[in-house]
């Protein structure tokens, strides 16, 4: 297996910091946030790939530093969620047309709200699996968790979560279950569940020996799998990327779980990795960070904690560091994207 770059797409002259992809019938869109404030929005066809929208980069006043597509039911609506160092969060939305048969897309996103609460620089924002639980996280060590109704239009905060020591740099939520994932500049990941019409702590990671900086949920298997089959990925100051695994609940313990490093992923990164994604079509891992190195993992066997190297390339953006890497999907054709601080967004080919 070897990757290969299928397209290097220059966006701007500041940093890359992240992307999320949504695949619809009507488009593929790939959200980039960058340093310079703007929000640009490819549309990614087998075709080819053009600049679809730019957002205005005047909502937010300092860089974009996370964006995410919801889960919508209406497969006609985008909504996109960003997170700035100006410490709030935009909602945008868009209609969709059949913009993969039109040369020219004139329609714009909108602006549907902002999102204001957090007292310091928005690290991440993410969706969870229905679309109706938005979290953030920031330099302010807190997790908040927003509820919003069908139209995305209004956000009330059920739950700040304040129990990281330092800067929280990542949130994620499980693809089918309520659970939230945590990393933080503390070396520790934390899992959230909902309780009592709260949110709590169910377990805290401990294993990393720097900040973690980024984390991502197996999708599970076919519906019918044991749903206590719940596994986590992980990437790190340390160089480490790392594979978590729950294993129960622990009932002398008021019910925390109890998770294990299944395994440390073969060593690549000769520096710290700043991000990693768990693909849902191979069950893959991805990694990449400072280091320029993108890398991809395969297991034996689903669930054996046998992980090998199965790809590597260096210098992905150059002598530039890679701040994100997502799985994105093109015509049933598996692919890489990532971004970096040379203002690029480059497009990977996983050849088999």
């Amino acid at each position: 297996m070897s990757i290969s770059l299928a397209k290097a797409i220059k966006l701007q002259n500041d940093k890359t910091w992240a992307l999320d992809y949504k695949a619809t019938p009507a488009a593929n869109l790939l959200a980039v946030a960058s340093t310079d404030r703007k929000i640009k929005i490819l549309n990614i066809q087998p075709q080819g790939t053009r600049l679809s929208d730019v957002l205005d980069s005047t909502v937010h006043h300092k860089a974009v530093r996370s964006v995410a597509w919801r889960p919508n039911t209406d497969v006609n609506t985008a909504t996109l969620a960003a997170g700035s160092f100006d410490s709030t969060v935009s909602i945008w939305t868009k209609e969709l047309g059949m913009e993969e048969e039109e040369e020219e897309d004139n329609s714009e996103m909108d602006l549907l709200a902002i999102i204001e609460g957090h007292e310091n620089e928005v690290k991440c924002v993410a969706w969870s699996n229905d679309g109706m639980l938005l979290a953030t996280c920031s330099r302010d060590k807190s997790v908040w968790i927003w509820e919003t109704d069908e139209m995305g239009e209004e956000y009330e905060c059920v739950s700040v979560l304040q129990e990281h020591s330092q800067d929280v740099k990542h949130v994620v939520w499980h693809p089918s279950q309520p659970l939230l994932a945590s990393a933080s500049y503390d070396d520790t990941i934390r899992v959230w569940r909902e309780y009592d019409d709260d949110w709590e702590c169910a377990a805290v990671l401990t294993g990393h020996e720097g900040t973690v900086w980024a984390s991502d949920f197996e999708t599970p298997a076919e519906q019918g799998a044991d749903t206590t089959d719940i596994r986590l990925c992980s990437a790190s100051d340390d160089k480490t990327v790392r594979v978590w695994k729950y294993v129960e609940d622990d009932d002398e313990n008021d019910g925390q779980q109890v998770w294990v490093c299944q395994t440390v992923l073969p060593q690549v990164h000769s520096r710290q990795v700043y991000s990693v994604a768990w693909s849902r079509d191979s069950g893959m891992i991805a990694s990449t960070g400072s280091d320029g190195t993108l890398a991809v993992y395969r297991e034996s066997e689903r669930g054996s904690g046998d992980w090998s190297v199965v790809a590597r390339h260096e210098l992905c953006h150059g002598v530039y560091e890679i701040n994100m890497v997502k799985w994105i999907n093109v015509g049933g054709r598996e692919m890489l994207a990532t971004g970096g601080d040379d203002g690029s967004v480059n497009l990977w080919n996983i050849d088999l």
